[in-house]
């Protein structure tokens, strides 16, 4: 009897997404339908490490975390009119409100073939393979991309050729200065221009950015150049971001990441992935221990950051719809108010997060589960 009623019901539900609410050309309102969930077992391995004094900080931590539960909703109001909704589901509510883990909830307008406008909650227009990859597949970061709110109220407008190899955006948001609880009345902007192209097997991710940081006319500057090179079993992008809140703090405030991609089979992938980054302007440092106040908010001042890892990600020949994953990586934290000096100048202090992960993610297409069991 409940197999009865749950087929009764996903046949319903099939015929309101593909007719029922087909409006203009029988356009079907819902075109995406889709959750995704992923899980990992997480080891930490924890210390502090100096060059001249033993070891004073040893811990382990582990477990099961619940990382992403999301929520996908796409489809056309009409031929040109569109709509996305991506919602992450958070298990611990109280912190953040609902709109808060609202990645995507806009509406795009195709004007003409080559121009469209976008109105709504997504993400900024900034340049870089690693924060431009869906935050699920983002297996280990950046200390930068773990700090980004990036998902804004913003409205844009975009060019692309008809060959679909360029594309050019210009967006004004909110700033990612306002974090996720923040009032609006705080009036923060950004200002965005962002470039894609594809040249065949060279990819670009481009973008400039001022980020309204406070209401006296302070930005943060920042410049993302994302490039990727792919091949037929192998591709790799080198993204460098540059930021800076002065013209004093050129190449002192600044990220590299580099992922590698090997692709054994189409359903087996081994990858090898690092990053450096770094916040070595002075000034700001000083300002910070003074007043505590934060001019960039993407990378603390009077830190370095390194990672390094590699891993493994495999789908399933029959069940393509299960990635399996793990990697192996090292964060190290360096703090100039940890730094422990010598004579020489030359004596350091680290802090080292070795992590050990395996997970399963789940793909969910409920549109094509729905179709299968009405057919």
């Amino acid at each position: 009897m409940r197999k009865k009623i749950l087929l009764a019901v996903l046949s319903i539900l099939a015929f309101t997404g593909t007719r029922a609410f087909a409006i203009n050309d029988s356009v079907p309102l819902f075109s995406t339908l889709r959750m995704e969930v992923r899980a990992d077992f997480e080891y930490h391995h924890l210390m502090t490490y100096s060059s001249v004094l033993p070891l004073t900080h040893n811990d382990n931590t582990y477990g099961f975390v619940g990382r992403y539960f999301n929520i996908h909703v796409g489809g056309n109001f009409t031929k040109d009119l569109s709509y996305y909704f991506r919602q992450r589901i958070v298990a611990n509510p109280g912190s953040t409100n609902f709109f808060d883990n609202t990645d995507f909830l806009y509406l795009n307008y195709q004007i003409t073939p080559r121009w469209s406008v976008r109105v709504g909650k997504e993400a900024l227009a900034v340049g870089g393979f690693e924060y431009d990859a869906p935050p699920i597949d983002v297996l280990f970061w950046s200390y930068y991309w773990d700090n980004f709110y990036c998902f804004q109220l913003a409205a844009g407008v975009k060019y692309q050729t008809l060959d679909g190899k360029n594309a050019i955006i210009a967006q004004v948001g909110n700033s990612p200065y306002l974090h996720y609880g923040s009032p609006f009345k705080n009036s923060l902007l950004s200002y965005n221009l962002f470039w894609s192209g594809n040249f065949g097997c060279f990819h670009t991710l481009y973008s400039f950015n001022m980020f309204q940081r406070d209401k006296k006319g302070h930005f943060m500057n920042y410049i993302a150049l994302g490039n990727q090179f792919q091949f037929k079993k192998w591709d790799f992008y080198v993204d460098f971001i540059h930021r800076t809140t002065s013209i004093k703090q050129i190449m002192k405030d600044f990220g590299i990441i580099a992922k590698i991609n090997y692709h054994v089979t189409p359903n087996l992938n081994l990858f090898v992935k690092g990053a450096y980054e770094q916040n070595l302007d002075m000034d700001e440092y000083n300002n910070y221990l003074e007043t505590q106040e934060i001019w960039d908010c993407l990378a603390l001042p009077g830190q370095r950051y390194t990672y390094g890892g590699l891993g493994i990600e495999y789908r399933p020949k029959r069940c393509p719809d299960i990635r399996i994953h793990g990697f192996v990586a090292d964060f190290v934290t360096r703090n100039l108010q940890n730094e422990i000096h010598d004579l020489a100048g030359n004596v350091y202090q680290a802090d080292h997060n070795i992590t050990a992960n395996v997970g399963i993610t789940w793909n969910i297409d409920i549109l094509r589960y729905i179709n299968k069991k009405v057919k």
